[in-house]
């Protein structure tokens, strides 16, 4: 509620980790932390969901920091997944580097070889992936014809058509959105989950949450 009692949490906190961690937990989440800021107390909190979520995982699988993978995904190589993005370059460069970290590979369409394919037949040929993440950013603006209220940001019309091809392919377990704050959300996409971009990156702990629940074999180091 206020910088004190900011402080103060960030104290105790601190303490615990620094006294129950055998790594620099402690003193990552005193950084992520620093300054006093209330508004830094996301950041935090961020953190120590992904601490939570390491430390469950590891107690579920001893010795192991990583998900076990399916029968079927074990089989298939290295595991895909595939980025639908708009002209948000920032956020598509951000989370392509978090799924590496997390030892998945992200497919991105415009850095495949074209080989003489036309553009649907290059998204038919990379399609077979094991998950499906969806950038929902504002790059257009639409409103209903005759509408009298302002245009609303929308993603792009590639991106929804790519968005519903995987919902049919995969299955609405194995795709997820992420999207900016104001962007319009399509209403016929019921039953998908959304998760917010926010700045604290605490999508990151939601994200890496979904692909354990689709058996996707993940290296949970990737969070910290």
């Amino acid at each position: 509620a206020n910088e004190d009692a900011l402080r103060a949490w960030r104290a105790r906190v601190t303490a615990f980790l620094l006294e129950a961690m055998e790594g620099d937990e402690g003193k990552t989440f005193s950084n992520k932390t620093s300054h006093g800021k209330v508004e830094r107390r996301n950041s935090g909190i961020g953190y120590l969901e992904g601490l939570l979520f390491c430390t469950q995982a590891a107690s579920d699988s001893p010795g192991s920091p990583r998900v076990p993978p399916t029968e079927t995904d074990s089989k298939s190589g290295p595991l895909k997944v595939f980025l639908v993005h708009g002209h948000d370059s920032e956020h598509k460069e951000a989370t392509a580097r978090f799924l590496e970290r997390l030892g998945l590979t992200p497919v991105i369409l415009h850095e495949q070889p074209n080989a003489g394919r036309t553009i649907i037949e290059k998204f038919e040929a990379h399609a077979s992936v094991q998950f499906a993440l969806i950038l929902l950013t504002p790059d257009d603006t639409g409103a209903a014809k005759g509408a009298k209220e302002a245009p609303k940001p929308r993603a792009r019309q590639n991106v929804i058509f790519e968005f519903g091809y995987f919902i049919g392919a995969l299955g609405r377990s194995r795709v997820c959105a992420l999207y900016c704050e104001g962007v319009e959300l399509p209403s016929d996409y019921q039953g998908v989950l959304y998760i917010p971009l926010d700045t604290e990156g605490a999508w990151k702990t939601k994200l890496a949450q979904e692909f354990v629940k689709a058996s996707l074999n993940i290296d949970l180091k990737g969070l910290l």
